[in-house]
């Protein structure tokens, strides 16, 4: 595949001079050292097929593939190691100032070598005579990264990322005194340029190494739970975990007693003196779906009261006598951790804080035990064993430093709350937890292999196969087997066209799933590993990181349970560049004030961004904690916040496919295009539309799906989705879903329905405008006092509105209610896997969702896909006659490309009430063939005058044109090429211009809206405004388009930032073609949320590279040559 690089040998030549030059500050010179070598290293992998992940894997491929000498070979990795230890704050000034001339020669000839053109002169002039001496020293550390690059029986063979050159032998399958076992297992795992990790490697007198573990790609963290999941009486095997992928969510009163028993464990060490008629009633309101979806049998609370009873003693009197020395107020609540180290992820019930104490609760029971053993005292499953082993491993490994202090002493604990002995103290078992690494490394090769197209497998796969064990016993016979035969059967069914899409669909979700851990090569600062592997200022950079927070609250004198975390900011403009927003997933740890924030070097907190302010951040913790202490015992450390990342919402994907499989015939047929979408012409409106009567009785008649394409202003929302839903309630017996993408999406429809149609919205509380809350299913729920109560509500209830991702963990909804209708707004932006799940879902064995109506505009950004274009491209031809070609295109654009031109079931809205006509011209002619007209509303009516009439040139064109291109030059110096200070000067003189003509009509909220691509560049815009002095410009949203997806201002100002030709590939790379014309989507998007005026700035010797960029920069009339702020 040819690929065409964005950035010239000659450009990377002049910016390693730059980084030599006078301007830059001696301690900025190894930041934008690193930030070269990184991009270089995207700019050759970006395209390649093999997935890299890491400087280490990149920089090893590059200099193999272009047959690197040896010498620049260490000259390349000793670069790389040294900016490894700049990341972790190791490289002291002295050594920069020393090793800068080597390192920028190794840079610049690594340049050579990648472009085949040779360092010009002056440069080479700036290379060091001689070069420092390498020490050849490598020393054995607790976890050392490997290459592999050939094995045989006995010996791998590789580079180590401490070294990078020389080559090392590693034994795996004898010699291993701590872990004398079988490694052959590994053999037929290994692969060319696999990522290793070697934990505690000994080396002999052959320098042959001998670790204690070996951990196949560590950056793919495996959930602890995930591994267990492998295990079951009959086999372990990663087959196993496969089928808990595609299952449907288990339901059962074990699992909901199990659930109130963890409840029951965390209100005891919260020392609450609950009734149980208390926590009853709470665990009712937290899991009333599920709850009606099972109803309790008339054993279940005196069950659980029996376990809440068990958990008292064990850990008010047991635990205490076992350790010798046990507070509740001394303990973490479901800590979290990730170990890139161990490649592991999880989180425990409960931690003492001096990780002497580790509790994991187990509600269910133990293993069998013969009829003579004591029935009071459990035995521990096996697969309980093997989790509890891994946390006993992660503390021993991950924390050794703490492990040591503590002695090595560990109290773990299995908590059988079943059972009135029911703790169950357990010790390190080196030969199962082999086994459990021996799982986790074959899971973690399965898994890559899935995203690879390994789906195929369940083709043929049986019980019997599946049957390593040989087992034959009842469980088997009568609930294993045909269970796994239930669970196969849809598959062995399904004819070949659906089998065709569902193994394609389910390549993609893992393809998916796989990126969104490891990071795309598309994409800086991307996949959840970036919180290791990326430097503290890439994060900051990419604003994916708070550090350097202060804890506000809780306080000094805090008593009882904590649920919410109060930090303060440490600096100003944070927010305008980070990429947290109120709602958002995010961990929260804390660490010392000298050291760089480092996630896997501690337990985290999972929470939930409350509210953010210029001076501090409100978290809710997902679990609560028992006791202020938790967090004031760190008072003297700093915390930092990072973007979480949950495995749960590619399970549902999963798991929606499979439901696919076993959706009704009728709906099967309708999403493979196998018949036609039925129509009712004969059917007629109840209501009145007036000009939407047409689209109204379109919609009406559809009695499978209609498809309406919204594009901006066209009032998708006032006019397609309310008539639509006003006339489904006109008929008796009727039930709407009102489903959106985003929770913004979902607050506007919200915005429709208040105070004029009831409703109930799935999700979450922090995820909804407060003006909305009392809708909430979960404060609904409040007011029932029992099962028949909360039942009548959702029965009574005909609309209910939520995203996506809520309503697709809340179909529990279904086995009581089914809908006669499915609105569906921001349809494009929503790919066929996450509402496959929903269509498919069943009522009764019909389909829960009768029809659906999908708006759209697949002229604006669409969902967000790791995958490149290639990658995620269809080959089968079975699957085009479907109209699917992409994985990337959303379900309504394919259905769009089979039924765009059937009227009968397609409507495009082309009155828009948003844009004047002057702005609308551009983005109508270029991206919608001239379709669009206006309403016209007063503002698309208005004329402006012909003469400004003042003496500042910059106010006469604001006052006098709609559209304006203000040319901008390339900064002569700039910390980053995403930072653009001669722009965000003509962007503040702006602003300040508009805030002088609007005068007391100004809002920051309505009146001006600045876009940039950069977040880099957004806190530059908001530091030059705030230059200004202006108070009311401070609330001004200066965001990245995609943000601005959905929303419009009076004056638009778009800054375009880029001052090199490779950064036009990020601004237009969300581009595609249809009738010959090209859209982009990215572009569209920015000019259309201009109502009144559209201003675009940017440098047009770059942007005119671009075909539409040209066209529409030579559409406008030039401005004057020189303006005040330029």
């Amino acid at each position: 595949m040819n690929y065409e690089l964005s950035q010239t040998a000659a450009e990377f030549y002049a910016d390693i001079l730059d980084v030599l030059s006078k301007r830059t500050k001696d301690a900025d010179r190894y930041v934008r050292l690193n930030r070269l070598f990184l991009h270089l290293l995207e700019e050759h992998t970006a395209h390649l097929p093999v997935h890299l992940v890491g400087p280490f894997a990149k920089t090893d491929y590059l200099l193999k593939h272009h047959s690197a000498s040896r010498k620049l070979s260490r000259m390349v990795n000793d670069l790389r190691v040294r900016l490894i230890r700049l990341k972790n704050g190791e490289l002291t000034p002295e050594e920069q100032e020393r090793m800068l001339p080597d390192d920028v020669q190794a840079l610049s000839l690594f340049v050579k070598l990648l472009y085949g053109i040779p360092v010009p002169d002056s440069l080479s002039a700036l290379f060091p005579a001689k070069r420092q001496r390498h020490s050849g020293n490598m020393l054995m550390g607790e976890c050392i990264r490997m290459i592999v690059e050939s094995w045989d029986d006995n010996y791998l063979t590789g580079r180590l990322e401490t070294d990078g050159v020389e080559e090392v032998r590693v034994c795996y399958t004898q010699g291993n005194e701590l872990y004398p076992f079988d490694w052959s297992y590994l053999t037929p795992l290994l692969k060319l340029g696999m990522q290793l990790h070697l934990i505690r490697p000994r080396a002999d007198e052959e320098g042959i190494l001998y670790p204690e573990l070996i951990i196949l790609e560590p950056d793919y963290l495996v959930d602890i739970s995930q591994i267990a999941r492998c295990m079951d009486s009959y086999s372990d095997s990663p087959l196993v975990y496969l089928l808990h992928m595609i299952e449907p969510p288990a339901q059962s009163e074990a699992i909901m007693l199990g659930n109130l028993a963890g409840q029951l464990l965390d209100e005891t060490l919260h020392a609450e003196e609950h009734s149980y008629a208390a926590s009853a009633r709470e665990f009712f309101q937290q899991n009333a779906l599920s709850l009606l979806a099972t109803p309790p049998s008339a054993q279940f609370h005196a069950n659980a009261q029996v376990q809440l009873q068990h958990i008292r003693k064990a850990i008010c009197h047991d635990l205490p006598t076992q350790v010798g020395s046990f507070h509740t107020d001394k303990v973490m609540v479901e800590p979290s951790f990730f170990s890139s180290m161990l490649g592991l992820q999880g989180r425990m019930d409960m931690l003492q804080l001096d990780m002497r104490v580790l509790v994991e609760q187990k509600a269910g029971s133990g293993a069998f035990v013969p009829g003579d053993a004591d029935p009071s005292t459990p035995k521990a499953q096996r697969t309980h064993y093997v989790q509890l082993l891994l946390y006993m491993a992660l503390l021993r490994y991950n924390y050794r430093k703490q492990y040591e202090e503590n002695n090595r002493e560990l109290h773990a604990f299995l908590l059988y709350s079943k059972y009135p002995q029911s703790l169950l103290g357990l010790g390190f078992a080196p030969e199962l937890l082999f086994h459990a690494f021996r799982l986790r490394n074959q899971l973690v090769w399965h898994q890559f292999r899935l995203a690879e197209g390994g789906f195929n497998v369940l083709e043929t796969l049986t019980p019997d196969q599946l049957n390593r064990n040989g087992v034959q016993n009842r469980l088997w016979q009568e609930f294993q087997r045909p269970k796994i035969e239930q669970l196969l059967a849809p598959i062995r069914q399904a004819n070949p066209t659906e089998k065709a899409y569902y193994y394609r669909m389910l390549t993609f979700i893992a393809r998916e799933h796989q990126l969104s851990k490891l990071g795309n090569q598309q994409k800086e600062n991307s996949g959840f590993s970036s919180i290791w592997i990326d430097s503290l200022d890439d994060k900051l950079s990419a604003g994916n990181i708070y550090h350097q927070l202060r804890l506000v609250s809780p306080a000094e004198g805090t008593e009882g349970r904590v649920d919410q975390v109060v930090l303060q900011f440490h600096g100003k403009a944070v927010n305008d560049m980070s990429n947290f927003r109120p709602g958002d997933i995010v961990i929260l740890y804390s660490y010392e004030k000298e050291s760089i924030p480092d996630a896997c070097n501690t337990m985290v907190f999972r929470c939930s961004i409350v509210s953010i302010t210029p001076e501090e951040i409100t978290l809710s913790l997902r679990k609560s904690q028992v006791d202020a202490y938790v967090f004031l015992r760190h008072h003297d450390r700093y915390w930092a916040i990072e973007h979480d990342f949950f495995e749960s919402s590619y399970t549902a994907l999963y798991r929606g496919m499979h439901a696919f499989l076993s959706a009704p015939l009728g709906r099967r047929q309708l999403l493979m295009a196998a018949r036609h979408p039925e129509v009712g012409e004969s059917l007629s409106l109840k209501g009145d539309y007036g000009t939407f009567n047409e689209l109204s009785l379109r919609v009406r008649q559809a009695r499978d799906l209609f498809l309406i394409i919204g594009p901006p202003g066209s009032g998708k929302t006032s006019y397609g989705m309310l008539n639509t839903l006003k006339e489904e309630l006109l008929h008796p017996e009727t039930n709407v879903l009102l489903l959106a993408y985003t929770n913004r999406a979902v607050d506007e429809i919200c915005s429709k329905l208040h105070g004029q149609i009831p409703f109930l919205r799935i999700g979450n509380a922090l995820a909804c405008q407060p003006q909305y809350r009392e809708h909430l299913f979960d404060n609904q729920v409040k007011a029932c006092a029992d099962l028949s109560q909360l039942q009548d509500l959702i029965l009574q209830t005909r609309v209910y509105v939520g995203t996506i991702t809520a309503m697709s963990s809340a179909q529990a909804l279904f086995r009581y209610k089914q809908f006669s209708l499915a609105i569906i707004d921001e349809a494009s932006q929503i790919l066929e896997p996450h509402i496959i799940g929903l269509l498919s879902a069943t009522h009764e064995g019909q389909p829960a969702i009768q029809r659906f109506v999908m708006i759209g505009d697949h002229k604006q950004l669409p969902a967000v896909v790791q995958q490149t274009e290639q990658e995620s491209a269809v080959e089968n031809p079975l699957l085009h006659q479907i109209g699917l070609r992409n994985c990337r295109f959303s379900l309504f654009e394919r259905l769009l490309h089979l039924y765009g031109n059937d009227p009968s079931v397609t409507y495009m809205l082309t009155r828009q009430g948003r844009m004047h006509p002057q702005i609308m011209d551009l983005p109508n002619q270029l991206f919608y063939n001239g379709k669009l007209e206006v309403v016209p509303l007063p503002h698309q009516v208005a004329e402006l005058p012909t003469e400004g009439g003042t003496d500042d040139e910059l106010t006469n064109l604001l006052l006098t044109r709609r559209v304006l291109f203000l040319p901008s030059k390339t900064p002569k110096h700039s910390p980053s090429d995403k930072v653009n200070q001669p722009e965000a000067d003509i962007i503040a003189s702006l602003v300040e211009r508009i805030y002088k003509i609007e005068k007391e009509r100004f809002n920051a909220q309505d009146t001006v809206g600045i876009i940039v691509p950069y977040r880099n560049q957004i806190a530059t815009v908001r530091n030059t405004i705030a230059r200004l002095g202006i108070p009311e410009l401070m609330d001004i949203t200066i965001d990245t388009v995609e943000r601005y997806q959905g929303s419009q201002r009076r004056y638009i100002i778009y800054g375009f930032t880029i001052q090199k030709h490779y950064q036009l590939r990020f601004l237009t790379n969300n581009t595609f073609t249809e009738d010959g014309k090209l859209i982009d989507r990215k572009l569209n998007v920015a000019m259309t949320r201009a109502q009144e005026h559209l201003i675009m700035i940017g440098n047009p010797l770059i942007l005119k590279s671009n075909d539409l960029f040209k066209i529409i920069i030579n559409s406008l009339p030039p401005t004057p040559p020189k303006r005040r702020g330029e």
